[in-house]
């Protein structure tokens, strides 16, 4: 399954593989993300909210649906592919993302729009469970964490100018305000499927645990789910992963309808074209961030120590961002939150990686998505709802109470990492590696040097 780089060498990543991971994690940001700048917009066109500061009621339901689907399907994603090989799972995600971005952008009802998408971008959609493995299938073990910063770039970077995108061309077709923003998705989706045309046997192979589940038994793999869920440090993992995803995208839920809440509120009343605009500034930086600054400091400093300065900048910058003056301190507050906030994201997914054998890899990391994607979920209803009810209830003295919030999951994310233990570290040897060792197998040299 795995195309290794040779370890100890710079030699160039495998550009056609490397532009379709990139063109994959970019559209499927893209379909999930775009609809940050409009939705509440969006929910007061359609009629589904009152005014701006009523439409967190709305925004937060209709932005959570995609990722409500895919809590019940990313451990299933994990099994499908350990089974059957990354290649089906990358071909019903490609599929249903092209064909959600076609229904989406003709919807007017919000119960059609939050069906279309928790079914295409949230039920058939397993991208997030192979986003670890696909990077060892392209690279190896040895460069993963350099592959990941760069998709972890296109994703971050998609996810805050797929918001620019979708504020610019928002309301171009008065009929179906959102139509403009969701055939973008489509052409994003098609350029990924014709990228994958080209590299698919590289994740065709068959998997290593397929043999030796079929041998076991038809019990074998839940029994082995099962001892997973709770084989240490998992459970920690998955905790880390919860706090992550429920930081992101409540930041990516929350400043949205705080700079377009009225000024008296403590808001800046933009219009979605100015929120598309300030976020679009905040994601030319994380590309910058995450394709350089992200993998250099990792290795230098370390995958944990660097986790726990990016969550300790967090805690200040989201204390500090909703009492900005005006909209260039905003903007800077912001860039810097939003790529401290996705580096543990980035950083966690390293960790699942290391933290258990090659074999159970997929497993651990459909579990770890579910874990990750209840945590977006929750993330966005809850704080849409809570940002409109202080506002309501309390007025400017209320819209900074998500915000504090958010710095209390960072709290935790340094919490966890403090009780990592060492082998996630890249310096140090996986479990894996140590199964094979007592084998008999010699550990070579390149995995003392594994990216975190």
């Amino acid at each position: 399954m795995v195309c290794s780089a040779k370890s100890g060498t710079k030699e160039r990543l495998p550009i056609l593989h490397v532009a379709f991971l990139l063109a994959l994690e970019g559209a499927y940001f893209y379909t999930v993300c775009t609809i940050f700048s409009f939705a509440g917009v969006l929910s007061v066109d359609l009629g589904w909210a009152p005014d701006n500061n009523e439409a967190g009621f709305v925004a937060g339901w209709l932005q959570s649906s995609n990722v409500c689907g895919r809590i019940f399907t990313s451990p299933m994603w994990g099994v499908v592919a350990s089974r059957y090989g990354i290649k089906v799972v990358l071909s019903i995600t490609l599929v249903s993302m092209l064909i959600g971005c076609s229904l989406f952008g003709f919807c007017t009802n919000l119960i059609a729009a939050m069906i279309v998408r928790f079914i295409f971008f949230g039920l058939l959609n397993g991208w997030l469970v192979l986003t670890g493995p696909c990077a060892v299938a392209a690279v190896g073990r040895e460069r993963q964490t350099e592959l990941l910063g760069l998709i972890f770039a296109a994703g971050c970077g998609m996810q805050l100018i797929g918001p620019a995108i979708g504020g610019w061309t928002y309301g171009l077709v008065e009929e179906f305000p959102a139509l403009l923003p969701s055939l973008v998705g489509c052409a994003l989706s098609i350029l990924a499927l014709v990228l994958f045309s080209g590299v698919h046997q590289a994740f065709s192979q068959e998997q290593p645990v397929e043999k030796a589940e079929a041998a076991e038994g038809a019990e074998a793999p839940l029994a082995k789910s099962k001892s997973l869920l709770f084989q240490w440090p998992l459970p920690l993992i998955f905790l880390m992963r919860f706090a992550g995803g429920c930081a992101s995208y409540t930041m990516y839920e929350a400043v949205p309808l705080w700079l377009i809440s009225d000024t008296e509120l403590g808001g800046f009343g933009l219009t979605e074209k100015s929120v598309g605009s300030f976020l679009c500034r905040s994601g030319l930086w994380n590309i910058i961030y995450f394709t350089w600054i992200l993998p250099w400091c990792s290795k230098r400093f370390g995958s944990r120590c660097f986790s726990v300065v990016t969550s300790t900048i967090a805690i200040v910058t989201a204390c500090i961002l909703p009492f900005s003056v005006n909209i260039p301190s905003a903007n800077v507050l912001h860039l810097i939150w939003a790529s401290a906030l996705v580096s543990n994201n980035v950083l966690n997914a390293a960790f699942t990686n290391n933290a258990v054998p090659v074999e159970d890899r997929l497993l651990a990391n459909g579990f770890a998505v579910t874990a990750e994607t209840i945590g977006k979920a929750v993330g966005p209803v809850a704080s849409s709802s809570v940002f409109a009810w202080t506002l309501r209830k309390w007025g400017w003295h209320g819209h900074s109470v998500v915000f504090f919030i958010l710095a209390g999951l960072s709290l935790i994310q340094i919490i966890c990492v403090r009780c990592l233990p060492s082998y996630v570290e890249p310096v140090c040897q996986p479990p894996c590696d140590k199964v094979q060792s007592e084998a008999g197998s010699a550990v070579s040299n390149e995995a003392k040097t594994l990216d975190a």
